[in-house]
């Protein structure tokens, strides 16, 4: 067995057990005590456990290992299955889907608006990029005869994606928040293409929905 799946069995033995000594592991996975612990080691420093110390009398004290809730999540985590099953049910329940996109771009939008510094359109792009990265919505750009492209190579909620248009839609809008601009998406993964591909045209409009209010004369 490979260290990396060695440490995910021993991962997925402690957050089972609740919690685990290097003895208990080593008798569950068939490895020698040295081995789990060094294992055990590597995992720690991942952030994926922690190390509580078990003082049973005199001498020197066990050691039980539990899982951080990074840990719980590295092993039991069904977010993206949850978001394919709400979105399967909001499609057999008819709701809206746009509502949903634009209240998803909006919560997404806000919370990176701040890392988006006014100046022309590219160094908006490339600020819009950077901060979307974090988020699997964008990973690069360049400018082509036809406009600025922006691209996404792998997409983090691909099956959520496929269960709903609303998803791809969310992270159009996202951009198009952030930029102040009118975006299209060309393509995508959850169809098929080779990436998630965005345009902005070299001459840009600007949606009704960015447009500054007109004040009272």
């Amino acid at each position: 067995m490979r260290p990396r799946d060695t440490r995910s069995v021993l991962l997925s033995n402690v957050v089972e057990m609740g919690g685990a000594t290097v003895a208990a592991l080593s008798g569950v996975v068939g490895i020698s005590d040295a081995t789990v612990r060094r294992h055990l080691d590597r995992l720690e420093a991942e952030g994926l456990l922690e190390i509580e110390a078990l003082r049973h009398g005199p001498g020197r004290p066990a050691y039980l290992y539990r899982a951080t809730d990074d840990g719980v999540r590295a092993v039991r985590d069904r977010t993206p299955q949850l978001a394919e099953r709400l979105l399967a049910e909001m499609v057999r329940l008819r709701i809206p889907p746009q509502a949903l996109s634009d209240a998803l771009a909006t919560q997404v939008a806000d919370s990176h608006r701040a890392e988006v510094h006014e100046g022309g359109i590219e160094e908006r792009v490339d600020d819009v990029v950077e901060a979307l990265k974090p988020e699997g919505i964008l990973d690069t750009w360049e400018r082509r005869d036809d406009g600025i492209h922006l691209v996404n190579n792998a997409c983090p909620y691909l099956g959520a994606a496929t269960a709903s248009d609303c998803v791809c839609e969310s992270d159009r809008l996202t951009i198009e928040k952030l930029l102040g601009v009118e975006v299209e998406q060309t393509g995508r993964l959850a169809e098929g293409d080779p990436g998630c591909e965005y345009i902005v045209p070299l001459y840009p409009v600007i949606p009704e929905s960015n447009m500054p209010e007109q004040q009272a004369v």
